[in-house]
């Protein structure tokens, strides 16, 4: 997954799951910085821009931001994964 191999916080795809939600994917789109770290936020808006393109108004901001939230779980689960082979 690009954004976990650009060591995202999965916190910080989260928090732009809520955005979206709060604000629409264009109001994210427009966003400076989406995520923290510059070449995440180009990824992450490159997504933005597509969904954009989508005319669903309401429900396509909940699908996104439901998307994005998936994203920050399988983030998190892979760290996690890591984080116990590590240990063993």
């Amino acid at each position: 997954m690009t954004l976990d191999r650009l060591h995202t916080q999965p916190r910080s795809v989260a928090f732009l799951a809520e955005v979206v939600r709060a604000g629409g994917v264009a109001y994210a789109a427009e966003l400076p910085e989406p995520l923290p770290r510059p070449e995440a936020a180009r990824v992450v808006r490159d997504w933005l821009e597509a969904a954009t393109q989508l005319a669903g108004g309401a429900p396509a901001d909940e699908a996104t931001a439901r998307w994005l939230g998936a994203v920050a779980t399988i983030i998190e689960l892979k760290h996690l994964a890591r984080a116990r082979a590590e240990q063993n």
